[in-house]
């Protein structure tokens, strides 16, 4: 059940790690392309990723399609804006620097557009960050006299880069655009749908097939036979003896037995039909409940949850759920026994479950909820033409076998008997094998109406998810906005300005009670996140932690912690697992902290998917690299950290293999 269904109580000590209560692998396409592919559609592969928060698989395939000469002045555009996406001048290595430092002087070959300006406008910011130039202000004019989309791109993922003068010059725009941002495209009304698992095709339970088989029908086929031969014996007799009253008789029985029969049929199917439907509405409650945690009992919960929550209104809740258990438990079983698979999840079924208990209540609240008994309710005058059959059947037989016996007395008993015998057999193999049949057609009509039903509900609902979704850009923009209004607070609360930053890093990490989701290839996405903020000036580090509830765009609570340098005992990084990640943080006057960076639980993944590929993702996305990088090096250096030229740190490491995640990239 999802929270945006039902409110979770959280007992859970700060730091714990309470569970995942959903997640969902959407089935997406936005980050697949083979890779023969041809080097436009790489490109635009890497534009995505740097959109969607994932500079790392930005840079491989924008340097791929460079790498197949692929290359103008919009791609070295979002090839710059990839390389500082999410890192500091500190986190790159000398040869992305030189990479970087040569791109001013090839712009002379690109045709004079609003591309190629808007390269220039940041080799000049990086001029000016490096101090080639000592007055930002030509570079900040550069910066604002491009158009917004060009501009508002540098803003956006030179965050870490622009400091001192030129973010102070940013800061108010930054500021103001996050705040207008952060709220937009309907975030409250649709980020639920992001975490809402994807329906999982409608079903309904087929009925059972006929009863009767191959033998119960010969056997009929053959005591109806003996019944006939006897019944015409019977009615030989009768004609042998001449009498045109027991020849009316005789007719008149056979009349009567066939509109007895037909009627006795009609009654029994009738009231077979109608104690059916009283057992499905009215059957006894359930006593012994499915093993806690299995998706039976998840059932069970979902079921009582969306009956209570769907009772009608200003009725007893207590009441309706007494009224309706009997039918909750008959749709609960059939759930139960349609989807108890090992891949389906609770979340995938919650749509009907919710169907239902609407249903339900719509067809009680219209009084329709028991039409079934007006269906199967047996009419008086069926009743009345069985009983004067069956009194006009017994009259004429009686006169039958009168006058048969008049003509042959011991073969009218032996006929009489062998007639009854006989017929009593064939009436009730008959009276199954039809009730059977119409039971069949009866209910497998009830399932393709039922099916057609839920399969109008699964389109609606999830027609609903599909244009309710947020994309994978707006999931990232929403949360980088989040995260600015983070900052704010922080600068505002230490009354800081952007001159007093030497550095800042974002830690973002699951937190309790979350859900989560991704599409195939990208990040685990989070409805709530610890948003962890390190502010590196000359006095020390400020430290700002709290919880950010993305779904409802709010923050809970703010923890605040301050040290200095030369503080910081130790940094290190623990893995367990090896999709378990958790910065472990020692101060000189304080226990270790431990900070869970990301528990990926791989068992959740597309196995198709690479697990280092996988894990970088995420480490990526949690901004890990540059948070660790800015940690390692206080711990080492303390305070001389802060005059060290940056020109010669940034051989960052991959945590996973040991490789220079610089060189591999440049490799590529």
């Amino acid at each position: 059940m999802s929270e945006r269904d039902a409110a979770t109580t959280n007992t859970a000590g700060p730091g714990a790690t309470v569970g995942i209560q959903a997640e969902e692998v959407h089935n997406s396409t936005v980050y697949q392309v083979l890779p023969d592919a041809p080097p436009h559609q790489k490109y635009a592969l890497g534009v995505r990723f740097l959109e969607d928060g994932l500079p790392t698989q930005a840079r491989k395939h924008i340097a791929e399609a460079i790498a197949h000469e692929y290359d103008n002045a919009e791609v070295r555009f979002h090839w710059m804006l990839a390389m500082l996406s999410k890192r500091s001048h500190r986190d790159l290595t000398p040869a992305e620097r030189a990479q970087l430092e040569d791109q001013a002087n090839v712009l002379h070959k690109y045709p004079d557009n609003e591309w190629k300006r808007a390269l220039e406008a940041i080799c000049e910011l990086l001029d000016s960050q490096l101090g080639a130039q000592d007055d930002p202000a030509l570079a900040l004019e550069k910066l604002h006299a491009l158009p917004s989309r060009q501009r508002d791109k540098i803003i956006r993922h030179l965050d870490l880069v622009l400091t001192g003068g030129v973010k102070d010059g940013l800061w108010a725009e930054a500021r103001q655009a996050a705040e207008d941002a952060r709220l937009s495209a309907d975030r409250l009304d649709r980020v639920w749908a992001y975490f809402e698992l994807d329906p999982i095709r409608p079903r309904a339970r087929k009925p059972a097939e006929e009863a009767t088989t191959f033998a119960d029908r010969l056997r009929a086929v053959l005591w109806s036979c003996l019944f006939a031969v006897a019944v015409g014996h019977l009615g030989w007799l009768v004609v042998v003896h001449a009498s045109p009253l027991p020849i009316l008789a005789y007719l008149v029985a056979l009349v009567a037995g066939y509109v007895g029969a037909r009627n006795g049929l009609e009654w029994r199917y009738r009231t077979e039909r109608l104690h059916a439907k009283d057992r499905d509405y009215f059957g006894h409650s359930r006593i012994n409940r499915a093993p806690e945690g299995g998706f039976a009992n998840r059932v069970d919960h979902s079921f009582t949850y969306y009956f209570t929550k769907y009772a009608p209104k200003g009725a007893n809740r207590d009441a309706w759920l007494a009224e309706t258990a009997g039918i909750r438990n008959t749709l609960r079983d059939e759930i139960v026994e349609l989807y108890r698979e090992e891949r389906v999840k609770i979340g995938q079924v919650n749509w009907l479950i919710r169907y239902l208990a609407r249903d339900v209540r719509d067809r009680w609240e219209a009084g329709t909820l028991l039409e079934y008994r007006e269906r199967y309710r047996t009419r008086p005058s069926t009743k009345l033409w069985c009983f004067l059959s069956l009194a006009a059947l017994i009259a004429a037989t009686v006169k039958v076998i009168d006058a048969a016996a008049q003509e042959d007395l011991l073969a009218a008993v032996i006929a009489t008997l062998v007639a009854l015998l006989s017929g009593r057999f064939a009436t009730m193999q008959w009276l199954q094998i039809a009730s059977e049949r119409r039971r069949f057609a009866d209910e497998y009509r009830e399932h393709d109406e039922q099916l057609e039903l839920r399969h109008a509900e699964y389109l609606r609902w999830k027609n609903k998810l599909d244009s309710t979704r947020p994309s994978e850009g707006e999931m990232e923009t929403w949360l980088t906005c989040d995260k600015t209004m983070i900052l704010d607070v922080a600068l505002r609360h230490y009354r800081l300005a952007w001159r007093d930053i030497i550095a800042h890093a974002f830690l973002q990490t699951p937190a309790r009670y979350y859900k989560r989701a991704r599409v195939s290839g990208g990040p685990w996405r989070y409805s709530k996140y610890d948003i962890r903020l390190f502010l590196i000036t000359h006095d020390g580090v400020r430290e700002v932690a709290t919880e950010l509830d993305f779904e409802r765009g709010s923050r809970n609570g703010e923890e605040r912690n301050n040290f200095r340098f030369d503080a910081v005992s130790s940094v290190h990084v623990a893995s367990t697992g090896g999709s378990s990640y958790t910065l472990e943080l020692t101060l000189m006057n304080g226990p270790t902290r431990n900070i869970r960076v990301i528990d990926l639980n791989m068992e959740a993944s597309d196995p198709a998917e690479d697990t280092s590929e996988f894990i970088r993702i995420n480490l990526d996305s949690a901004g890990f690299a540059h948070t660790l990088h800015i940690l390692e090096g206080i711990a080492a250096e303390g305070k001389n950290w802060i005059d060290r030229t940056p020109h010669v740190i940034g051989n960052s490491r991959d945590l996973l293999t040991g490789v220079d995640w610089g060189s591999r990239e440049q490799a590529l």
